[in-house]
């Protein structure tokens, strides 16, 4: 018989028991703190290496390659799990008008005449066209005798979801959620207030079993029994979201009525228990683009079991309802724009009020620190800024604490800066120290492995202990993700029939684009420039879009209208692409003076 062991987490304040043999891994994602398997737990990528204490001792695991033992310590911080959450103002101007409402109707109109029956007399105060109620809501309406001060009704649109006490005083809610591979956020409205309650977010607890969307599709592909567990794991995120916020505000969570849900392609098949092989293969097909509105207990979410779940549609191949929430959150006043929102995969836009070009393009996982040595998350330790002072690097680090590695932000930086210094060629090979003219950057050119590596941070700063260095595979991953970004915006300009001086602006979305150096991605080619275009950042506008779904019933409508309109274009179908694809590999600055 297989004997338990004690797990410790001391900075959480948090212990489990676990079986002998259990991964440190698993054991952190049964604790409820799942950690970023970016290669699926093959021991291969490096991203979740955790601290454990060893005798008195830090010292630093594989959590995938690790079991546990009695007494294990493992010094997981609560802030690591926490996702950065970005907001937006354009809300400020989407009138309050949702398709969720709630009807007052006093007891005197529901008296019933002779030969009369509640359903007519019901229909008769709200209006004709209200659809037909299912038997929990005639059993909820057969009680209204006893309710002295009549009944509410809540509604979305012509659909009856639940009868109430006229006298029930509490405030009816609905929640929108935007759905990342890593993180998911969720927001939370007063419906009768209309005012936003308090926002929430946590890591997607699937990262325990792969990174990124490929390897969780493979996973599923590999034994199809594991499509639940991965539907599970999503469906754990948001509703810890939904218990957390609602305990936060003391809110049960059976008042919430209605939940908006965006996220990419893999995402919506997860979420939905849909099978997801042929994603992740030629032709890239989804089970359905169309918008899917089920009912809360159908996906297990902890709202209202009567309460609607309506995730956005999609809009082909990769481009999901999160390219679909972002498109919503743009403005219809005729101006074209290029929409950029950057991550492991891609996602474009080109178009106006209602009408765009999309593709999809494979960033790979560099710009996410993942695929780069010590690429990490934007999280503490992680370097998120490089540039150069007194002629030697000069670095920004989440938390203010000893480097761990680097994110997103700080690879473009540091490839902006190696190529503006010269320490780097337009190939992207890393040039011999005595040619570097700044010598201090020059002495950070060393060999690894018979290799050349760029050492951003020495061991003496980092808190790993050892040298934070770039490699000139890490360079090339930078080079295949630039120039999939820039060819797959130049060629959808192209399709759509535009060249890109006709752009009114260039927007980026979601945390990548926010938090880089628009500067620096225009200045190594990441990045289109033009002359009198503007490059903004819309912060999470996917959280945005669907905020405005739950919020507004006409940007429902035009929801629909973007998903009947979008035409997606399969961009490496041109024969130029492959050409111009490794011609934008080559670092160039596109800023003119």
């Amino acid at each position: 018989m297989s004997q338990n062991a004690k797990v410790e987490f001391p900075l959480l304040n948090r212990s489990i028991e676990v079986p002998e043999g259990t991964k440190v891994s698993d054991a952190c994602a049964q604790a409820g703190y799942p950690l970023n398997l970016v290669c699926g737990g093959k021991g291969t990528c490096k991203k979740c290496a955790v601290e454990i204490e060893e005798n008195g001792q830090p010292k630093i695991i594989l959590s995938c390659q690790t079991t546990v033992y009695d007494g294990m310590k493992i010094l997981l911080k609560e802030e690591e799990q926490k996702a950065q959450i970005l907001t937006s103002a354009t809300l400020d101007a989407i009138e309050f008008e949702p398709s969720l409402r709630v009807i007052q109707i006093p007891a005197d109109k529901l008296k019933v005449s002779i030969g009369e029956n509640d359903w007519d007399v019901l229909k008769e105060n709200i209006g004709s066209d209200i659809q037909e109620p299912d038997l929990e809501v005639l059993q909820q309406m057969s009680l209204h005798y006893h309710h002295k001060d009549g009944i509410k009704v809540v509604l979305n649109n012509s659909s009856i979801l639940d009868v109430l006490p006229g006298d029930h005083k509490k405030a009816i809610y609905g929640i929108a959620f935007d759905i990342g591979t890593t993180s998911v956020v969720g927001y939370l409205y007063d419906m009768d207030e209309q005012l936003l309650v308090g926002i929430e977010s946590t890591l997607n607890k699937q990262t325990e079993l792969g990174g990124d969307v490929i390897s969780r599709i493979d996973h599923v592909i590999g034994d199809i029994n594991k499509l639940p567990r991965l539907q599970k794991l999503v469906m754990d995120s948001v509703n810890e979201i939904i218990t957390g916020i609602c305990k936060e505000y003391s809110i049960n969570t059976d008042d919430i009525y209605f939940a908006s849900v965006s996220g990419n392609s893999t995402m919506q098949h997860l979420f939905l228990g849909l099978y997801p092989e042929h994603l992740g293969k030629v032709p890239f097909s989804s089970t359905t683009h169309k918008g899917v509105v089920t009912k809360a207990d159908r996906v297990n979410l902890k709202i209202n079991p009567r309460g609607i779940v309506s995730f956005l549609p999609l809009l082909g191949g990769f481009v999901g309802a999160d390219t679909t929430a972002v498109l919503l959150s743009l403005p219809n006043d005729g101006n074209v724009r290029l929409m950029i929102d950057l991550g492991t995969n891609g996602e474009i836009a080109v178009g106006r009020n209602k009408k765009y070009k999309v593709s999809s393009t494979a960033c790979g996982p560099a710009l996410e620190g993942a695929g780069i040595k010590y690429g990490m998350r934007g999280t503490r330790g992680a370097i998120e800024r490089v540039d150069v002072t007194d002629d030697d690097i000069e670095y920004k680090v989440i938390g203010n604490i000893r480097p761990r590695g680097i994110c997103g932000s700080g690879v473009i930086d540091l490839m902006a800066v190696l190529y503006r210094e010269g320490v780097v060629n337009k190939r992207g090979a890393l040039v011999s120290p005595e040619l570097i003219e700044k010598k201090k950057l020059g002495a950070r050119v060393q060999l690894r492995n018979n290799a050349k590596v760029f050492v951003v941070a020495y061991a003496s700063e980092s808190e790993l202990g050892e040298d934070i260095y770039f490699s000139q595979d890490d360079i090339r991953q930078v080079q295949l993700a630039k120039g999939a970004i820039y060819t797959g915006c130049v060629m959808l300009m192209d399709s759509y029939g535009i060249k890109g001086e006709d752009l009114f602006e260039i927007v980026l979305a979601g945390a990548f684009g926010n938090y880089i150096d628009i500067f620096n991605a225009q200045s190594i080619g990441m990045l289109p420039w033009y002359k009198d275009v503007a490059v903004r950042s819309i912060g999470n506008a996917a959280g945005t879009g669907s905020q405005m779904h739950l919020i507004s019933k006409e940007k429902q409508l035009e929801c629909i209208d973007i998903e009947k309109q979008a035409i997606f274009v399969e961009l490496a179908n041109d024969p130029t692409f492959a050409k111009q694809y490794m011609r934008n590999t080559y670092f160039q600055n596109l800023i003119e003076d």
